[in-house]
């Protein structure tokens, strides 16, 4: 499309139908999309047939039981969710900074990524930046990503499978081992077996689901011991699972390192696998097409060369 084409065609969208087409994608139905608007439905019919005509493509398959995005329609929806995450952060991208930078960071994060060298990035750029604000969410790998993807975090921590349109930099590494509480009948049993496991119900992080795409080496290790089919309870906190695994709810694997203080006050004890047990990477992940507020800016630049920490070279043997 030759550019005086691309900027007729700017001008004449109506940017409504994007936001009606961006809410029906998120609800999954006229009705559902019409009852959030507050219009009523076949004005929801008429604006996406309006956008359909405007972009030339028909951008939802909608028969009986269905309603899929086509290949157009993902593609127009990603760009929409771009564009509508750089409204809700203009009023932050229009700070004036002055001669002190000012605004806020927004942090997303899975629970207890700690890193000794990150706090101390932290420390010094507050003491540089007094006037900046920080709100720290601890959420979901998935929601993690999502907020970043969204730009509705300035950054994230978190392990996954990060998506290749964001920037990723190694936060932490750590090691999972198995562990049950004091009540469990293996408690205190050296050399166990893979096999003694086999139905011991389970305690998981929410994204360590058999099959799941976000916590595959973990997982691995329950298919590879048949334990952990049944599912007793998840959290997404590793200080939940910590504590439902010590109450003899179900085993569960958590990183090793926090699980030593459970394991020096006799809480806990490790089962199998004592050997080649499974890494996780968390990560500090950035979308690299947000628009940023000079309070982000500056974040993001202060913490770029912080030092991972390895937790996977330190080992608990029962």
């Amino acid at each position: 499309m030759p550019d005086n084409r691309l900027e007729r065609f700017a001008h004449n969208l109506d940017w409504n139908l994007l936001r009606t087409f961006v809410v029906l994608v998120e609800e999954g139905s006229i009705t559902a999309a019409a009852n959030r608007l507050l219009l009523q439905q076949p004005a929801v019919s008429m604006a996406l047939k309006r956008l359909e005509l405007t972009v030339g493509q028909k951008l939802i398959d909608r028969r009986p039981g269905r309603f899929d995005l086509t290949e157009a329609g993902e593609k127009l929806h990603r760009q929409c969710r771009d564009i509508f995450a750089a409204v809700v952060r203009l009023p932050n991208a229009l700070e004036t900074a002055g001669e002190d930078v000012t605004g806020h960071v927004s942090i997303h994060s899975v629970s207890h990524a700690h890193n000794p060298a990150w706090d101390r990035k932290l420390e010094s750029f507050f003491r540089l930046h007094p006037k900046v604000t920080i709100s720290i969410t601890v959420e979901t790998t998935v929601s993690v990503i999502s907020a970043v993807e969204r730009n509705i975090a300035t950054m994230g921590l978190c392990d996954g499978n990060i998506p290749d349109t964001l920037t990723r930099v190694l936060h932490i590494r750590e090691r999972y081992g198995l562990y049950c509480g004091r009540g469990h009948r293996l408690f205190g049993v050296r050399g166990a077996a893979l096999n003694d496991l086999r139905g011991d119900p389970y305690i998981a992080f929410i994204a360590d689901v058999l099959g799941g795409q976000h916590m595959n080496a973990i997982t691995a290790v329950r298919a590879m011991g048949s334990f952990g089919q049944q599912v007793r309870a998840v959290s997404c906190n590793v200080e939940e699972v910590l504590r439902l695994i010590a109450a003899n709810i179900g085993i569960g694997m958590v990183p090793d390192h926090l699980a030593a203080p459970g394991l020096a006050a006799g809480d806990l004890w490790q089962l199998p696998p004592y050997d080649l047990l499974p890494t996780t990477d968390v990560f500090r992940i950035a979308n690299p097409n947000a628009i940023l507020n000079p309070a982000e800016a500056a974040f993001l630049k202060h913490i770029k060369d912080t030092e991972p920490l390895d937790h996977s070279m330190e080992h608990q043997f029962a």
